[in-house]
């Protein structure tokens, strides 16, 4: 038997009296309903839908403690909102307009479409168009855009120059490194006008300028040095790319090297920058460093092509990952599929030696420069005697890709 349903009545708590929130959630992200549960139920990650994402996890679904189910989406611009939130963001792109669930028609708007959807459930009505095909161009056409973050930059302050200096790095570096402070910040900005930051002493935020992708778009990571990363953002970003590349100008470095972080490129870049390093046969050397942007990415066959063609003929890229699980994998991925040796930072495990930090930037709390540089000296030692007396060719099959430019 139908019911008949006031619609100009509707409310969330109508809604969810007849759809569960999760129901909602794996309609509007084109998620069986078994994997939202899941996740919600043992804590799981998915990949994220909303963007063309390379890791295995970075979009949690939870309830909070008042009982409602937001979706986190750990990377790209960090999407963080509850299901309306979420019904909201696929609805703008479906029909190329913001709606926002803080504009009372907007909310209406979400709640009505909520009810169409589920219309079937909530009063055994048919729909007579396709709700679901919609939504599945929606999300395709999401994770083929990349959102336009703009920034309002800021000058430099002392607090800066104190976080940044407990890296080693200083202004001028940051300057000629792409690195600039932010007063503002927006996300597609002709949709969404209302800034999503407003400096705050207690908040800092920089900007990585990354580069540009064929379409023109800046590729931009902010980041956060002051949160708490369990409780907030510390990343923002509209792309997932190898990091560092506009600094490598040169295409005759004796290394590169593959860092697992921004911070970690500019710290260990920085301490290059001011010191000399020789190799065995007495002539300085060129080194360049990169980060991946993330610990479980995957560096890409033009992107390797890319980088050797930065080094000169005897050059070699290392990878210095953390000595964690996932690092570990990580380095392993680049031996066994492009032949690049690693090197760790160790705290003891395994009876190695404990420097008691996990990561380059880690060594500037414990040592002096002069102690960082004897271990670097001590490190091309290792590696000059070790790899490039026995250096086979590892790049048949990439010698075939064609020359590129910056590979995004």
């Amino acid at each position: 038997m139908k019911r008949n349903t006031n619609t100009s009545k509707l409310t969330k708590a109508f809604i969810e009296s007849r759809v569960s929130q999760e129901e909602i959630v794996s309609k509007y992200l084109n998620i069986p309903l078994e994997v939202v549960r899941d996740c919600v139920e043992h804590n799981h990650l998915i990949t994220s839908v909303f963007r063309d994402d390379d890791t295995d996890g970075s979009m949690g679904i939870a309830y909070n403690a008042k009982g409602r189910l937001k979706v986190r989406d750990f990377g790209g611009a960090g999407f963080f909102d509850d299901v309306y939130g979420v019904v909201a963001y696929v609805l703008s792109i479906v029909y190329e307009r913001p709606i926002s669930t803080n504009n009372k028609q907007d909310f209406y708007f979400v709640l009505s479409h909520i009810y169409r959807t589920f219309s079937y459930e909530i009063d055994n009505h048919i729909n007579d168009y396709d709700v679901d095909e919609s939504i599945k161009n929606a999300l395709v056409k999401a994770r083929n855009k990349k959102a336009i973050i703009e920034i309002v930059p800021r000058s430099w302050n002392r607090q800066d120059k104190a976080i940044w200096a407990k890296l080693n790095v200083d202004l001028n570096y940051l300057n000629t490194h792409f690195v600039i402070p932010v007063e503002q910040y927006y996300i597609d900005r002709v949709t969404n006008p209302t800034p999503k930051y407003k400096d705050a002493k207690n908040d800092p935020c920089y900007a990585y300028m990354l580069g540009r992708n064929k379409s023109g778009v800046y590729l931009i990571k902010l980041y956060f040095p002051l949160r708490d990363r369990t409780k907030e953002l510390k990343f923002v970003t509209n792309c997932n790319v190898l990091e560092g590349l506009p600094n490598l100008e040169r295409e005759d470095y004796d290394y590169i090297i593959i860092t697992k972080s921004s911070k970690d490129r500019l710290s260990l870049g920085s301490h290059l920058s001011k010191h000399t390093f020789y190799g065995a046969d007495g002539k300085t050397l060129n080194i360049g460093v990169v980060n991946l942007p993330s610990e479980n990415y995957r560096l890409k066959a033009n992107e390797y092509t890319w980088l050797k063609k930065r080094l000169n003929n005897e050059g070699m890229i290392v990878s210095l990952l953390d000595f964690d699980r996932t690092g570990r994998d990580g380095a392993d991925y680049l031996l066994e599929t492009y032949g690049i040796p690693y090197l760790f930072i160790t705290r003891g495990e395994f009876g190695l030696e404990n420097y008691e930090c996990k990561d380059f930037a880690d060594l500037h709390d414990k040592f002096n420069n002069d102690e960082i540089d004897t271990f670097i000296k001590e490190t091309i030692r290792y590696v000059e005697i070790r790899y490039r007396k026995d250096k086979s060719d590892t790049d048949a099959y990439f010698k075939r890709l064609s020359d590129c430019d910056l590979p995004y």
